[in-house]
């Protein structure tokens, strides 16, 4: 069934060539096209998956690939177009084709009243192209070519409503940043060629232990740059917040299935060359563990009900990184797959929410929507508790394994950050859902009378979201290090493990495992009861009486003498103020200063010459007249010039 591994990318593609160029003159139906190319592909995907994790259908357990033809044949240098699955693809092929089928489902009922939806259509076609031939390619550069094209058309979607200011200034952002991780990839990839001869990953995972030990650390550190970009850790992380400017279902799309995948995924796979290198799997770590506490302390105070949701992606993805340089592989991928679904139901959610106040984002200027849009609240509540770690939902079995693989490991720093951002999550999301679905309504009465809920294409996605957002950890992740996923991907992982000298304990609920698991839950549990406390609703037969004011933390920052830190997290730590002073002021005035100096020494020597040249042809063409009587005369002149000097010598 191997022939068949090339439809699941070139299906979106064929929907984007026929909505790019057609979609205008459908009109109305402009989406169906390219719904129904996802749709296939979403079938073929699974097809496939199903071979890869079984070992059926002409799969092995080192996976099977196909090679379509000789892409660059040159003298000393090649390159195929071939497409490789093995567990590892089959898992993001399951999380990307779902999440962006659910998507564009979304996005009939999002977008159906946008005059530009054809074109909307068409580059989500080509977003799931990119991302799906970035995680088939068999070679580096197919994969680098993947890569480039998933920044494409984030920088496409993004700045989709492009006549608002913000939107497009966020697309360049997006754009510009991941430009400096890309730099570093292609560095890394011309560094695998020079030394391996060769681009196709299984080659270069075979030979990559001869390398050089300084080789070896030097492209570990480039091919992480490109994941930093991509995965939007610290700091390049600066470009993901901004790309809620983008229609919702495009923040669900790069937050749950694509862009911000890829990074982890190019570790994951790339695992031959990172266990290698260790003192490099400790960078991978403390980005990552950095990302998530820096990244959930701002969604601390965040009011955009998006933004909060994008600097949870953020602190989720750290942990992701932090799984990675930890060595806990499998767990990575594990919350990677989780992740992907509540937080695909929670940007879904976010949009049928906005949807449904008419366009309003700011949280303070929501409330009371649980009664007036319930499977909206139903299902985000179900994404939060995801997201906030609470058993048996995804969320639990994910995140507590990478909690047990960092200490287990030895590396405790890890765990104990890990522990704290845990009842973070738990905090911020749970202050999203009051301020967004409890209490007292705080919406614009102009907005708030035709405050209902989503269409059913907007819905239906959201319930079948919700359901891997419950059941998906108790599927494929338990036993816990045991379950379903810890055997698909033991192929992929097992020699790197290995070769690492760590060999994974079996889990004890009875052991420090289960001890690590419980007091993990008794602090989310802590988190939501204080969430709930501060934002949920008046329940006076409890006693309980409190307002729920949407600036609450604020109120207590400032109670507590932490003014101070909530101005830094609403800030977002100034990191777009840094970068601003450090790129534009002073690089601008650095280029200010270059360019002067460019233009008033080297262009002026240069030009000062050319015009002293210029001036002296100037002057001395003036003596070609063309007329014989001048020049015989100028002879004469000459002649008589020289015997006058001659005289002169002569006489003395």
């Amino acid at each position: 069934m191997t022939f068949l591994i090339p439809l699941i990318p070139l299906l979106p593609l064929a929907g984007f060539a026929i909505t790019g160029l057609l979609g205008r003159e459908m009109g109305k139906q402009s989406h169906k096209v390219a719904v129904w190319a996802v749709v296939a592909s979403w079938l073929v995907a699974m097809l496939v998956a199903f071979g890869a994790l079984s070992h059926t259908l002409g799969f092995d357990a080192a996976g099977a690939g196909i090679k379509l033809w000789d892409w660059i044949p040159a003298t000393g240098f090649h390159a195929d177009m071939g497409f490789f699955v093995d567990p590892l693809t089959a898992c993001l092929l399951i999380v990307v084709t779902t999440i962006g089928m659910l998507v564009h489902i979304y996005s009939i009922g999002y977008m159906a009243h946008d005059e530009g939806k054809w074109r909307f259509f068409a580059y989500l076609n080509l977003f799931m192209f990119s991302m799906l031939m970035l995680i088939l390619a068999d070679n580096f550069l197919l994969v680098f070519a993947g890569w480039e094209l998933v920044g494409l058309c984030s920088y496409l979607l993004i700045g989709f409503w492009f006549p608002r200011r913000s939107a497009a200034e966020a697309a360049k952002k997006a754009f510009l940043v991941n430009r400096v991780g890309d730099m570093g990839f292609a560095l890394g990839i011309m560094a695998i060629w020079t030394q391996l001869g060769t681009l196709n990953m299984q080659a270069v995972f075979a030979k990559f232990a001869g390398v050089p030990h300084e080789w070896q650390i030097a492209i570990a550190l480039l091919i992480l740059c490109g994941a930093i970009g991509k995965s939007a850790q610290f700091p390049l992380h600066v470009w993901l917040p901004d790309a809620m400017e983008g229609p919702t279902p495009v923040s669900a799309l790069i937050h749950a299935a694509t862009m911000v995948n890829a990074g982890v995924y190019l570790i994951a796979r790339c695992n031959p060359i990172f266990g290698t290198v260790p003192e490099v799997m400790v960078i991978v770590a403390a980005i990552g563990i950095f990302t998530a506490i820096m990244a959930a302390s701002i969604a601390f105070t965040q009011t955009d009900i998006k933004r909060v949701l994008a600097y949870s992606t953020l602190s989720q993805l750290g942990y992701m990184f932090a799984s990675l340089g930890v060595g806990a592989w499998t767990a990575a991928i594990f919350h990677l797959m989780s992740h992907g679904f509540f937080k695909g139901l929670l940007f879904l959610g976010s949009g049928s929410v906005i949807h449904a106040v008419d366009g309003e984002q700011d949280m303070r200027k929501m409330g009371g929507l649980a009664r007036k849009i319930p499977i909206t609240y139903v299902t985000m509540l179900i994404g939060s508790v995801a997201i906030a770690g609470v058993p048996p939902l995804a969320g639990f079995f994910s995140k507590d394994e990478i909690l047990g693989g960092a200490f287990k490991n030895g590396f405790l720093w890890v765990w104990a950050i890990g522990f704290v951002v845990a009842g973070m999550t738990a905090f911020y999301m749970f202050r999203l859902m009051g301020m967004t679905f409890w209490g007292q309504s705080r919406v614009d009465p102009e907005k708030e009378h035709p405050t209902h809920e989503s269409p059913p294409t907007m819905t239906r996605p959201l319930i079948l979201l919700a359901i891997p957002a419950i059941f998906l950890g108790l599927l494929i992740g338990f036993p816990p290090e045991s379950g379903l996923l810890h055997q698909w991907l033991a192929p992929v992982f097992e020699a790197t493990i290995t070769a690492s000298g760590r060999t994974e304990a079996a889990y004890s609920f009875f052991g420090i495992d289960g001890v690590l698991a419980i007091g993990t839950t008794a602090l989310v549990a802590v988190a939501i009861v204080m969430a709930w406390r501060l934002f949920g609703v008046n329940m006076p037969a409890l006693g309980l009486h409190a307002e729920p004011r949407p600036d609450r933390v604020r109120e207590l920052s400032e109670r507590q003498g932490l003014a101070e830190l909530y101005r830094g997290s609403s800030h977002k730590w100034w990191f777009d103020d840094l970068n601003n002073l450090l790129f534009v002021v002073w690089g601008g005035k650095l280029a200010a200063a270059v360019f002067w100096f460019d233009r008033t020494v080297i262009d002026g020597t240069v030009n000062g010459i050319g015009t002293v040249t210029t001036g002296a042809g100037m002057r001395l063409r003036q003596v070609q007249t063309g007329r014989v009587q001048n020049y015989a005369l100028g002879i004469a002149l000459g002649l008589i010039a020289m015997a006058v000097g001659y005289i002169l010598i002569a006489v003395r």
